[in-house]
């Protein structure tokens, strides 16, 4: 299932990539919805449905490593276009689902074919993305991921009012093997030679042995517990308190609009704005959504929320891919990326299930009180950090463009 090798600009790259991304936070976010009805269809508690939440992001973080390390053996695309025909068929799975176990565990394997989106596409724009413009190829698939969680809290509440909770299942199950078949004019990246390369424990000791990611993996546990995680009871706040699924839907889409807005701004300022800039003002962003949700679950607290929780992506999330991109050695870049992003959807996965009994007993203050008191060391941390490396030796000496061919299958140091 390799990519054909061809003419593609670096703009439809982009795109493709991007109609990628829409369709993983399609998918992600399309459950959230739903999980009041579900719970009413099935005669279960809101926690035990949550579990297919939690199930899809912690399958989301655990096989990250796996299809990272893959990627870097037999090239991007054929990991990429493997995994969307694999999360087409889960997702069909858990919409025929009779009762709620076989829904959770089909999520569960959703979420395990996710997880090569969110590496291996980030490791494909290191590959491919000249330097200069990945901040913003980041942002624009930040946003594209924005704007599939808001239409899918839109098209679930549409579908669940007019049909039922299945239906808007289905839309990923369809989508996903049609998009593998986009995904085939993208041009390939070249595997590490298995004579030349290292070998994939040897890839992980590497990034494992880097100081940074020494410090990237558990502060991205955190700030995945945050930033990807808590959010998705914004939907399930405004139901338990009254309103309908497309309302609710409707009400929170406002986190992919202004994903879209905050896309913009990165655009406009990124050459001039430091990367330790964007991520305080991203998360600070997010500190104060979560805590307006936390002082009210009205639908204009819910609104504001979202809507900054949405820039607090574009803004932070972005800037945090970015300086990932820029510490990883190229040889195992899929392998760091793979790592960075398993710790933040582990962190998300936990931090759903922490707080399930939370949104089972309807206590959603509390709940996003605590997501509030998560981000702040999460802003201060990450930012004094981003500074930190700023002013290292590694960012000094970091390359323009997309490495060479010839860097892909040779040994490179961390330090």
């Amino acid at each position: 299932m390799a990519g054909k090798a061809g003419a593609l600009s670096d703009r439809a790259i982009v795109a493709v990539l991007c109609g990628g991304f829409f369709l993983l936070d399609f998918d992600l976010v399309v459950i959230n919805p739903v999980l009041v009805p579900v719970s009413k269809d099935f005669g279960v508690g809101l926690g035990t449905v949550a579990f297919a939440l939690t199930g899809y992001l912690a399958m989301v973080g655990i096989m990250q490593p796996v299809h990272g390390s893959v990627s870097d053996r037999v090239g991007r695309v054929r990991v990429l276009r493997t995994a969307l025909v694999g999360l087409g068929v889960a997702d069909l799975g858990a919409a025929l689902a009779p009762n709620v176990a076989l829904l959770i565990v089909g999520r569960a394997i959703a979420g395990g074919f996710a997880a090569a989106l969110i590496p291996v596409t980030v490791a494909y724009v290191g590959d491919h993305i000249p330097m200069e413009r990945r901040q913003r190829t980041m942002a624009a698939l930040m946003s594209s991921s924005a704007v599939g969680a808001a239409s899918a809290t839109v098209v679930a509440g549409i579908l669940t009012d007019l049909l039922n909770w299945r239906s808007p299942l289905l839309i990923p199950a369809i989508a996903a093997p049609l998009l593998a078949v986009v995904y085939a004019r993208l041009p390939e990246t070249p595997p590490v030679r298995e004579a030349a390369g290292p070998s994939a424990r040897e890839r992980f000791a590497q990034v494992l042995g880097d100081g940074w990611f020494r410090f990237f993996i558990p502060f991205t546990f955190i700030e995945g517990a945050a930033m990807m995680g808590l959010f998705n009871f914004f939907n399930a706040a405004l139901q338990k308190h009254g309103s309908s699924v497309l309302m609710s839907g409707l009400v929170t889409s406002a986190y992919g609009v202004a994903a879209i807005g905050g896309s913009v701004v990165v655009k406009a300022i990124d050459a001039r704005a430091t990367g330790a800039g964007m991520f305080g003002w991203g998360t600070g962003l997010l500190f104060t959504g979560y805590l307006t949700a936390a002082l009210t679950q009205s639908v204009a607290g819910i609104l504001i929320a979202s809507a900054l929780a949405g820039l607090a992506l574009a803004v932070g999330q972005s800037a945090l891919q970015a300086w990932i991109l820029e510490a990883a050695a190229p040889e195992v870049r899929g392998s760091a990326t793979a790592l960075i992003a398993c710790s933040v959807f582990t962190g998300a996965a936990i931090s759903t299930a922490a707080v399930g009994p939370l949104a089972g007993r309807g206590d959603f203050g509390l709940l996003f009180a605590i997501a509030a008191a998560a981000t702040v060391p999460v802003s201060i941390v990450g930012t004094v950090a981003r500074m930190r490396f700023a002013n290292s030796d590694r960012a000094m000496t970091m390359p323009a463009g997309p490495p060479p061919a010839v860097d892909r299958e040779a040994p490179n140091s961390l330090n």
